[in-house]
């Protein structure tokens, strides 16, 4: 193993660690499923040098991660679930694995499940405390302990000079976190943490015709069909009538730049979204949804968060982060993230993947559209306290097919 040097957590870092809270992917592949050992020996080998995945978590009370002095076990960090059976099918088994505990202390809070499937196609999971990562961190530790060849990951973000409207914009943010307004009363309920994660794909070629047509980004057209799903749920399951507010919505974005690919932490803002449920058709949506990012990369808003976590004092950025995070001001998140086209594992390629977040904090959802290898899939964490909530990426995968066919 390469020496590890300690890590001391940042403001996010120690909120994530005391709610607990765990991320990262769940990977499928066409192609046999490798032998367990084979993946085992891969997987520990490379995990031995990388400095992240060797940090044991902080004692109670303390803010540093210290190296794992003994060498990364194979029965602690990886392991295999059984096929599904007749009555149990892949996505059962997957919920199954993400509910399990990550490796305790003084292990390295982190694991790799390998799940066989009864088709010629076998899923992985990646997990690791959020604390000791973020998901951009975690998609570019993943690749490099799966992939045949070096593989790029996420796109580093380009760290540019904060702009005064970037500040009084984010400032302005912070304020009105402070002052929440509860305009969907259910996604505000107690949870029951009865827990389920599902997901809908469609080609990423659909999403990039429609954001051709319309002149915006693939993530604004991602954004603008949850913004349409929420709507269709809401009268489906919750109220039969025309009128739907809009949902207030954390979107993370990655500050995580070229050089900080493989670092330990939290590199991560948010964004405070407002995503336009009450929008009558999906044109309007899509126009409301690009007015705000557009603004957000104008004013550089996401390099004003950087600087700002970076001068503000530990404690007091502890206190922001709790407060941009905090369910009351933004009940819902939705994040984006893409892995490359060309992966493969063990001979395996890559079909489609999903970053994931579970629910901390008595949230009910967490929602993610993951690009990879030319499809898009949306991935929703969700509590059974929501009804219906399973159908909201199904309504999504409709509502962007529904879209591009009507540009034909």
């Amino acid at each position: 193993m390469s020496a590890t040097p300690h890590h001391t957590s940042g403001p996010l870092d120690r909120l994530f660690l005391r709610l607990g809270t765990i991320t990262g992917f769940v990977l499928d592949l066409d192609g046999p499923a490798p032998p367990p050992e084979q993946l085992a020996a891969r997987v520990i080998q490379r995990a031995s040098s990388l400095p992240t995945l060797n940090l044991s978590p902080p004692t109670s009370g303390k803010h540093q991660w210290k190296p794992h002095l003994e060498t990364l076990s194979e029965a602690i960090h990886v392991h295999r679930s059984e096929p599904p059976g007749a009555e149990q099918g892949l996505e059962s088994v997957t919920n199954t694995v993400l509910r399990q505990p990550l490796p305790s202390a003084p292990h390295p809070p982190w694991d790799l499940w390998l799940l066989p499937s009864d088709r010629c196609r076998f899923r992985i999971c990646y997990r690791v405390h959020h604390a000791l990562q973020d998901g951009a961190g975690a998609a570019h530790t993943l690749l490099t302990l799966l992939a045949d060849r070096p593989t790029p990951g996420p796109h580093p973000h380009r760290a540019t000079a904060p702009t005064a409207s970037g500040a009084l914009r984010e400032g302005w943010a912070l304020t009105r976190s402070l002052f929440p307004k509860k305009t969907w009363p259910v996604l505000h309920q107690p949870p029951t943490h009865r827990t389920q994660w599902t997901y809908r794909d469609v080609p990423e070629a659909c999403a990039r015709k429609a954001a051709q047509a319309h002149d915006v980004t693939v993530n604004d057209v991602c954004l603008a069909a949850l913004a349409q799903a929420l709507q269709h749920w809401r009268t489906t399951y919750l109220e039969p009538t025309p009128r739907c507010p809009d949902v207030h919505a954390l979107v993370p974005l990655s500050l995580r730049q070229d050089h900080e690919r493989h670092a330990p932490g939290n590199r991560v803002t948010g964004l405070r979204l407002t995503l336009p449920s009450s929008a009558p058709d999906f044109g309007q949506a899509l126009h409301s949804v690009h007015r705000q990012t557009r603004r957000v990369r104008a004013t550089r808003q996401r390099d004003v968060s950087r600087v700002a976590l970076r001068l503000m004092p530990s404690r007091l950025g502890e206190m922001t982060g709790k407060v941009i995070t905090a369910k009351a001001t933004c009940p819902l998140i939705a994040s984006t993230i893409g892995l490359p086209a060309t992966f493969t594992c063990q001979g395996a390629h890559l079909y489609a993947a999903s970053m994931f977040n579970d629910l901390y904090d008595e949230r009910l959802s967490y929602i993610s559209f993951t690009r990879a290898a030319g499809i898009i899939r949306c991935g929703m964490f969700y509590d059974s306290a929501l009804p219906g909530a399973r159908a909201i990426p199904e309504f999504w995968s409709a509502n962007l097919t529904s879209v591009v066919e009507e540009l034909h």
